[in-house]
């Protein structure tokens, strides 16, 4: 999957194809909407943004958030949607998620 930037014309891009949005830039961005919700603010000035090329096959690029010391990451494949998460940063030993209000599901960390 390519998008038409040349990496060596992107300083927020790595030799692996990842791009990241500082929070700086975030900021920046942010600051065009003009006033925003302190509570979204901190959250949003916290985050971090990382985007890599799409695998053959993929139909999206794979996008991973950092957020809550959390990395969350997903991305479309041909046959499905992935989700990753990694708590490796945290103390967290179990997650709980919900896919489609379908209730929550406990899944060990390790």
């Amino acid at each position: 999957m390519t998008n038409g930037i040349d990496p060596s014309e992107n300083t927020g891009c790595t030799g692996d194809g990842q791009r990241t949005v500082s929070t700086e830039q975030l900021a920046e961005a942010l600051a065009l909407l003009g006033s925003i919700d302190p509570v979204c603010a901190d959250v949003l000035t916290r985050l971090n943004l990382r985007v890599y090329p799409g695998e053959p096959g993929d139909r999206t690029a794979y996008v991973v958030l950092d957020v809550h010391g959390v990395s969350i990451g997903v991305k479309r494949r041909a046959a499905d949607l992935y989700l990753h998460a990694d708590t490796t940063e945290t103390d967290d030993r179990l997650i709980a998620f919900e896919v489609n209000g379908g209730g929550e599901i406990d899944h060990p960390t390790s």
